[in-house]
């Protein structure tokens, strides 16, 4: 899971987080298997949530600890990169810290298991992104994602480096 919903919430309910919009997520799901309407249960892997500091911080999905944990150190490939927004270019900001990370598996469809996204509207681009990891997303439907420019969105869709390459 990743690492922004756990350093905001406690562990409390079950290593869970505790985030509104979760809460009532399952709740709902919970009901409609109450009443025999359903049997679906709450996936707590592809929560996203945000950190609302000036630079923004937003994941969805697992953190590279976590999925090297679940699916071995060779079982997965990070893709990462920084990038400059184009508001930091105008302004002449620092954009040092601006970073994308994407945990997929190796092999196989590469189906992506995390996003991790440091910058401008981050809360926004993981929302966005939340949907494709529900629909079972790969690094080729990301890679043959048109990116809409200039947005920080688009640097997701051209993340090509990965962490093994050096």
């Amino acid at each position: 899971r990743c690492t922004a919903s756990w350093a905001l919430t406690k562990p409390a309910l079950g290593g869970r987080p505790e985030l509104t919009p979760t809460a009532i997520k399952a709740g709902k799901l919970l009901a409609r298997r109450l009443t025999g309407q359903s049997t679906e249960l709450m996936n707590y892997d592809n929560v996203p949530t945000t950190v609302f500091t000036p630079l923004e911080y937003s994941c969805v999905g697992l953190s590279e600890e976590e999925a090297e944990k679940r699916h071995g150190k060779d079982g997965i490939e990070i893709y990462h990169a920084f990038y400059k927004p184009l508001e930091f270019t105008v302004a002449e900001r620092d954009a040092s810290q601006c970073y994308i990370k994407v945990v997929c598996e190796q092999g196989g469809t590469g189906k992506i298991l995390g996003l991790h996204f440091t910058g401008p509207n981050a809360g926004e681009v993981a929302q966005g992104f939340a949907v494709g990891f529900q629909c079972g997303a790969t690094y080729s439907h990301l890679i043959q994602t048109v990116g809409i420019h200039p947005t920080c969105a688009e640097e997701v869709v051209k993340v090509h480096i990965t962490k093994r390459s050096g």
